[in-house]
């Protein structure tokens, strides 16, 4: 009998010891669910990721869409002039200008109460917030449109700017003849 309770209170004990150990660490079938949860987490988020990127080139192309639009509306408004939208050397950005002062962003003031705001897109940075990360190709390039909204040069190839946001790609096209802009 005396033998018998020693034996409980070893079991007892290593049993204690035993559920000890087990609170402060993890079972490795607890670690593997831990990991399998990770992967799985990991495998929604990616393709969120990956059409992030789209959706930014996407977004990027319809803002330098608009912008392109701007500048063939200040063509025709501003037949002395030749209005071009010219593409930063760095890619991260452009500007509308004058293409003779292409250097300097044309100001836009809407009436004589207003100062006007620099015709001018910087990537991450004021409406081209989301374009973080985005790059314009060819850097440096300009398009400029005649007075009647056309390509200074009619005849020629369309121009084509792309913009790359990680894996995505967006083509933004301009028909030599009509001025027409399209995106692909």
């Amino acid at each position: 009998c005396h033998q018998m309770g020693r034996r409980r209170h070893r079991l007892g004990r290593y049993d204690r010891t035993s559920d000890a150990m087990m609170r402060r660490g993890m079972t490795f079938l607890e670690l593997m669910i831990v990991v399998v949860i990770f992967a799985i987490t990991a495998a929604m988020t990616l393709p969120l990721f990956i059409e992030q990127e789209s959706l930014t080139a996407t977004a990027t192309a319809r803002l330098l869409s608009s912008d392109l639009e701007h500048a063939q509306a200040l063509a025709l408004s501003r037949p002395e002039q030749r209005i071009a939208l010219a593409v930063d050397a760095d890619g991260l950005g452009w500007r509308i200008v004058d293409a003779d002062a292409p250097m300097i962003a044309i100001v836009d003031a809407y009436d004589d109460a207003h100062a006007g705001r620099k015709l001018a897109v910087r990537f991450g940075e004021g409406r081209a917030a989301i374009s973080e990360g985005v790059v314009l190709t060819p850097g440096g390039h300009m398009v400029v449109f005649d007075p009647l909204g056309g390509l200074e040069i009619p005849g020629g190839n369309a121009e084509q700017l792309t913009v790359h946001a990680g894996e995505a790609n967006t083509l933004v096209s301009v028909d030599p003849d009509t001025g027409f802009i399209t995106l692909d």
